[in-house]
C-alpha cells in the first residue's frame, strides 16, 4: 500500500463531450491479438483458474470498463501469463486524449511506481547468486558515504528486501517538475538519509529509501548506473523493448508513454509531469508496457527462464535463486502473511500469491504471480483516482480472485466468553510504522494518513477501522484474531509489562502498527488544536473591548503600569503569531514537502519560534500578573488561560516537529 503525493491543481484543459462519452464505453477497448472467433464465452470452473481467453476478455471488459467509468479512468491495461505463455493481453480506453491515442498494451508503457522495485530485487539478487553481493553483510561495505551507527546492529541488504531496516518514511525533495533541479547521481542519497527510528529487523515499515539504497549497492558492485544494469541484464534479455528503468530517458520508452490525468471539474485534466533523482529510480521510476511486464512474470514463473518464438532461451536468475526470491523472508508472526525477497505474500482465497502494487502518480499498477497456478496477472491504470483499484486483497484482486477462485465461507466463530472483559486492552490508535518521526512530515499522523483505529462494538469483536476500509475480527487465539467474514488475521503484541505495543496485519505485511498514548492520537491533538485556535481567536474582542473601554476613560484613570501594558502587547502578538502559523500551514499546502520546503512555509515556521520565544515572556508576566494585581481577578485568569494556551500550542507544534526547521 503505497501512500499518494496527491497535487490537485484547476487545469484549463477541457475535453469533448464525445471523448468522455467514447472513453467509458466499453466499446473503446482495443483489441491486442487475443483473437475472438466469435464464439461464446465459457464460464470459468471453480479454483481452475481463467482457462477460456474469450471468457476472460469478457470478464475483464465488464470489469475494467465499469472501474473506468466509476473512477474516472482515461486509460488501463492488462496482461495475463499462464504455463509459460502470453494468455491474454489487451488496453482500454486512452493514452492520449488530446491526440485520440489509445492503450497498447504492447506499445504503450505505463509509469509502474512501486512495482519497479521488483527490478531492483532481482538485480540484487543476481549479484548475489554471482558472489558479488553478500545478504548478510553491513550494507556501508558497498557504499562511498556512510549509514549511522544509530544502533548495534548493521543494516543488511535483507533487511532493504525486507523492509525492516528501520528508516523512518521521508518525502522531501522527492519530486520536481523542471528536470533541470534534480542532484547529480548518488548526491541524493547521501544528503537525504532518513533516522534510524528502531533496530533493523525489528519490524517491517516499506521504505523507499531502503530500495534506492539497494540500487546503489546494484550501481555500485556492477560498474554501472542503475538503469544501465536493469537495460543490459534484466530488460534486454527479456526483450522488453518497451520498457526502462528511466522512463523520461529513454527515447523508445518516452515517445509511447501513457500521459497521466486527474478528474476534476466534471473533466479529465493532464497530471502535471515530476522528475525526481535518478538516485530514486529503483523505487519507482520504471515505465513498461503491459505485455513487456508480462515477459517479466514468466521469467519468475519459470524459475528464471524466458523464452519464445524470438527468444529460444535465456535466463535472468538461477533456478534455484529464483525460487529462494519466491520463499518467504521475514513475517512479524509465523500466522501472519509476510515479505519474500522483495515481493509480498498477497495470498488470497487459498492460493499462494505474491506480488506488489505500486503509485507514481497519477498511475498505479499491481503484479500477482500465483506460483502453484504458473499464473501472473498484471494491470495498469494512468489516472489518479485508480489507487484503490491496486490495493493488495481488495479493488482488482479482490474482483479476480472471487470470480476465478472463488474462496467457501468461512465457519463462524464464537467470541470467548470473556472477551468483553478484556477488549478495552486492544482498545486505541495505531500509528503506521511507516511513518515520519524527526521530521516535520510526522504531521501526516496528525491528519489521520498513516493512523488506524481500533474499537469495541460491544458484540465480542473489534473493530479495526483503516483507510482502506473496515473489518470485524474474533479472537481466536492469545493476540490473534481472525476476521469474521474472511480468512485473514491479526496479532497483537505486547510488552513485558502486558501492555499492547502493536499490531500486525495479514493485510499489510509492509509495516506495522504502533499503538499511540493518549496525547498522541489525532482525536486528543485535534482537540487540543480547536481549542487553543478558539481561544486565541477570543483575543480580538477582548482586544477591542478592553481600546473601547480605556479610550472612554482616558483623563479618568492612572495609566496601566507599564509592565501591565507590555504583557497585553506579548499575549496578542503571540495570539497573532499563532492564529498566522495555522492560517499559513493551511495556505502552504504543508506539510508533505515532496517538492521541497517553500520560503512560504519557512517563514510560517519562523512564525512558530518567535511565538516560542514570547509565550516564555507571557509565563514570567503571568507570574507578574498575580503578584503585582495588574487587572482584574477575571482579566488575570483571563491572561493565565491564554497563556496555558500558548504553552499547549509550543507543545502541539514541538510533538509535530513544527518548532523550527525539522525537514
Amino acid at each position: 500500500m503505497n501512500m499518494p503525493l496527491i497535487i490537485k491543481k484547476p487545469m484549463t484543459m477541457m475535453l469533448t463531450l464525445v471523448v468522455l462519452l467514447s472513453l467509458i464505453a466499453p466499446a473503446m477497448a482495443q483489441e491486442n491479438g487475443v483473437a475472438s472467433d466469435g464464439k461464446a464465452p465459457t464460464a470459468p470452473l471453480q479454483g481452475q483458474g481463467p482457462t477460456d481467453p474469450i471468457e476472460l476478455e469478457a470478464f475483464l471488459d465488464e470489469l475494467v470498463g465499469r472501474e473506468m467509468e466509476e473512477y474516472h479512468i482515461a486509460g488501463a491495461a492488462v496482461s495475463v501469463v499462464r504455463g509459460g505463455e502470453l494468455f491474454f493481453a489487451k488496453g482500454y480506453g486512452y493514452a492520449d486524449l488530446e491526440n485520440g491515442l489509445p492503450v497498447d498494451p504492447e506499445q504503450t508503457a505505463f509509469r509502474i511506481g512501486s512495482t519497479t522495485k521488483l527490478f531492483a530485487w532481482t538485480a540484487v539478487m543476481q549479484l548475489v547468486e554471482q558472489g558479488k553481493l553478500d545478504l548478510e553483510a553491513d550494507v556501508n561495505t558497498y557504499l562511498d558515504f556512510r549509514i549511522p551507527d544509530t544502533y548495534p546492529q548493521p543494516i543488511t541488504l535483507r533487511h532493504l528486501l525486507t523492509h525492516t531496516a528501520g528508516f523512518e518514511d521521508l518525502y522531501v525533495d522527492f519530486v520536481t517538475l523542471d528536470s533541470e533541479d534534480l542532484l547529480p547521481p548518488g548526491a541524493f542519497l547521501a544528503s537525504h538519509i532518513p533516522a534510524r527510528v528502531r533496530p533493523p529487523g525489528d519490524c517491517a515499515a516499506y521504505s523507499n529509501y531502503g530500495a534506492a539504497l539497494a540500487g546503489y549497492v546494484v550501481a555500485r558492485v556492477s560498474g554501472q548506473s542503475y538503469d544501465q544494469y536493469i537495460q543490459e541484464h534484466i530488460l534486454d534479455p527479456l526483450g522488453m523493448a518497451h520498457s526502462a528503468a528511466l522512463a523520461t530517458l529513454h527515447p523508445n520508452v518516452g515517445a509511447h508513454q501513457s500521459v497521466g490525468y486527474l478528474y476534476e471539474d466534471g473533466a479529465f485534466q493532464v497530471f502535471p509531469k515530476f522528475y525526481g533523482p535518478s538516485d530514486l529510480a529503483p523505487m519507482g521510476y520504471m515505465g513498461a508496457s503491459a505485455t513487456d511486464i508480462a515477459r517479466f512474470m514468466i521469467a519468475h514463473l519459470q524459475d528464471g527462464r524466458y523464452s519464445d518464438a524470438n527468444i529460444p532461451e535465456t535466463r535472468i536468475l538461477g533456478e534455484s535463486t529464483a525460487r529462494q526470491m519466491h520463499t518467504t523472508l521475514f513475517t512479524h508472526d509465523p500466522r501472519l502473511l509476510g515479505t519474500a525477497y522483495g515481493f509480498f505474500d498477497f495470498s488470497d482465497n487459498g492460493q499462494r500469491t505474491i506480488g506488489h502494487n505500486g503509485e507514481a502518480e497519477p498511475m498505479h499498477s499491481l503484479l500477482l504471480l500465483l506460483l502453484d497456478q504458473k499464473l501472473g496477472v498484471f494491470v495498469a491504470y494512468n489516472s489518479l483516482d485508480a489507487g484503490a483499484l491496486t490495493t493488495q486483497h481488495l479493488g482488482f484482486q479482490r474482483a479476480f480472485f472471487d470470480h476465478y477462485y472463488p474462496a467457501p465461507a468461512v465457519d463462524p466463530i464464537q467470541p470467548p466468553a470473556d472477551f468483553a472483559e478484556r477488549a478495552g486492552r486492544f482498545v486505541g490508535s495505531y500509528r503506521m510504522t511507516r511513518s515520519a518521526y524527526t521530521t516535520l512530515e510526522k504531521f501526516m499522523g496528525f491528519l489521520g494518513i498513516t493512523v488506524v483505529e481500533i474499537s469495541d462494538p460491544g458484540d465480542g469483536t473489534l473493530a479495526l477501522a483503516t483507510p482502506w476500509g473496515e473489518w470485524r475480527f474474533v479472537e481466536v487465539g492469545p493476540l490473534y484474531f481472525r476476521q469474521v467474514d474472511a480468512p485473514f488475521h491479526i496479532v497483537f503484541r505486547e510488552d513485558d509489562r502486558g501492555h499492547i505495543t502493536r499490531l500486525f496485519t495479514d493485510y499489510t505485511p509492509q509495516f506495522g502498527f504502533e499503538k499511540l498514548n493518549w496525547y498522541e492520537t489525532p482525536g486528543f491533538n485535534m482537540a487540543l488544536l480547536l481549542g487553543c485556535v478558539l481561544i486565541f481567536l477570543s483575543m480580538i474582542p477582548v482586544a477591542l473591548v478592553r481600546a473601547i473601554r480605556n479610550r472612554r476613560l482616558t483623563g479618568e484613570r492612572k495609566p496601566s503600569p507599564r509592565g501591565a501594558r507590555l504583557a497585553e502587547r506579548i499575549i496578542q502578538g503571540i495570539c497573532v503569531l499563532n492564529l498566522l502559523f495555522v492560517v499559513g500551514s493551511i495556505l502552504g499546502n504543508n506539510p508533505r514537502p515532496s517538492f521541497g520546503v517553500s520560503l512560504n512555509f519557512q517563514i510560517v515556521l519562523g512564525l512558530g519560534v518567535l511565538s516560542a520565544v514570547l509565550t516564555v515572556g507571557a509565563l514570567a508576566y503571568t507570574v507578574l500578573a498575580w503578584k503585582n494585581s495588574y487587572w482584574g481577578v477575571a482579566s488575570r485568569t483571563y491572561y493565565s488561560l491564554v497563556t496555558v494556551a500558548a504553552v499547549a500550542f509550543i507543545w502541539f507544534l514541538n510533538y509535530w516537529n513544527l518548532l523550527g526547521w525539522r525537514y
